[in-house]
């Protein structure tokens, strides 16, 4: 089964809306030029909004600079309530501080030591770091070589594959990430791609009340077809 390349200007059309702005866009650029900034960037972002995360970043930001030698020095209580804006703040504290550390002791400091590696290695070494799991990886990853390469599966993405049939209810990380590259056409434009379907599975295809009758591939999707549906 294939994404319908016919209807990429109608993904433009319904989920242009919730782009970044101007301005947003040109902080986020600024954030992932610097490795570093965005892993921590990324780890803010984890369960949360969009706008949580910048409200967190920014907070971060003006308490301190942003870089491992600091932010591995900081009390976890401390820094909890300096990132308190993006929810789970304890958990990403911890893991901020914890991952500061490792790239002191390990990379002097200096993650972009990283990059010296062979591609296929860089993501294997940025695994190697606690507190970073694949899909945070993956982010680093695609920011560098792009989502056709380096395909972000988060819970939206999750969902969505499994709704529309593309995987088992118990398929893993890699599976999932196989199976919608395959699905998606991001030989259009990969960056775009993912972003606009990952508007639609957040939006459309939402976790607790999924708008089914609005979505553009109920015509494919498993979930829809073998459920009832209740007019609203």
């Amino acid at each position: 089964m294939k994404f319908p390349k016919e209807l990429i200007k109608e993904l433009e059309k319904r989920y242009y809306k919730y782009l970044w702005k101007d301005n947003e866009e040109l902080n986020y650029k600024e954030i992932s030029s610097d490795l570093f900034k965005h892993l921590i960037f990324t780890i803010l972002s984890q369960n949360t909004s969009s706008i949580n995360t910048r409200r967190a970043y920014i907070s971060l930001k003006k308490h301190y600079s942003i870089d491992p030698f600091t932010l591995s020095k900081l009390d976890p209580k401390e820094l909890s309530e300096i990132i308190k804006p993006g929810g789970l703040h304890n958990i990403k504290a911890n893991r901020i501080i914890k991952v500061s550390k490792f790239i002191v002791e390990n990379y002097g400091g200096d993650l972009r030591k990283i990059l010296s590696y062979p591609k296929e290695e860089i993501r294997k070494k940025l695994l190697e770091i606690d507190g970073i799991g694949e899909k945070t990886a993956d982010v680093i990853m695609s920011s560098l070589f792009g989502q056709k390469e380096y395909f972000v599966v988060d819970t939206h993405m999750k969902r969505i594959a499994k709704r529309l049939g593309l995987v088992s209810e118990k398929a893993n990380y890699s599976e999932i990430q196989k199976a919608l590259k395959e699905f998606l056409p991001l030989e259009e434009d990969d960056e775009k791609i993912w972003l606009l379907f990952w508007f639609l599975a957040k939006y459309t295809c939402n976790a607790k009340k999924p708008k089914c009758k609005e979505c553009i591939l109920n015509n494919m999707c498993k979930y829809y077809k073998g459920k009832t549906i209740v007019p609203s």
